[in-house]
């Protein structure tokens, strides 16, 4: 990870927070935040604890996309998970390829998953057992 000052560390890690659950699994999002939450509490800010946050952030591939995204090219928070759902293909080709979207058929259900390769098989939503479909 490149060298963020102590300012640009505790902003990031602040602003990444509620979008833990988008960039990672369930367990690591619940771990990575309660050792963000000590980690950003008063008396560990005093301690110095960016050189920690910033190791902690860099464990993921997601998190540090995300963090390089706020940090260097200065998307706004709520901008980058669209921008990291979002495959350039190589070079020479015209367009860029999105990861479709798919939702639970039943209203007011949260249960998303996004096509990675046309080889994935697409899920079934656990709350509801229902094949997911394509969000349009």
């Amino acid at each position: 990870m490149m060298n963020y000052s102590a300012g640009e560390i505790y902003r990031a890690a602040r602003a990444i927070q509620p979008y833990l659950v988008d960039l990672l699994n369930a367990p690591n999002a619940q771990r990575l935040e309660r050792k963000l939450e000590g980690l950003l509490s008063e008396a560990s800010l005093k301690q110095g604890s960016h050189t920690e946050l910033s190791q902690l952030l860099s464990e993921h591939e997601s998190t540090r996309d995300w963090l390089r995204l706020y940090l260097e090219e200065s998307y706004p928070a709520e901008d980058i998970l669209k921008a990291l759902r979002i495959y350039y293909p190589l070079s020479g080709l015209e367009h860029s390829v999105e990861s479709p979207r798919y939702v639970c058929p039943v209203e007011n259900c949260n249960q998303d998953w996004y096509r990675q390769s046309r080889e994935a098989e697409i899920p079934v939503c656990p709350v509801h057992g229902l094949k997911l479909i394509i969000d349009s």
